[in-house]
């Protein structure tokens, strides 16, 4: 079973917008207006998927504490 979660969501939105909008940017730079008209439908797509999930996070209650590392202290001992 797969657990939605809107922050991970948006994350991964966030990456995948970056990673368009610098495609974009190389496109424009080298003369590809094509590639740009291309690109734009996508990003404008995911832009609304981001707003949307925003959305939703906003109305998603918060974790009531935050996911707790144990024995942190084990991952940092050397030995000696």
């Amino acid at each position: 079973m797969t657990y939605f979660r809107p922050a991970d969501h948006a994350m991964g939105l966030e990456l995948q917008l970056e990673e368009l909008q610098e495609q974009r940017r190389r496109a424009q730079v080298q003369g590809r207006v094509d590639d740009v008209q291309r690109l734009l439908p996508e990003i404008e797509q995911l832009q609304y998927e981001l707003a949307m999930t925003a959305e939703l996070l906003d109305r998603v209650p918060d974790e009531e504490e935050p996911p707790q590392l144990h024995d942190a202290e084990k991952l940092s001992v050397t030995e000696q």
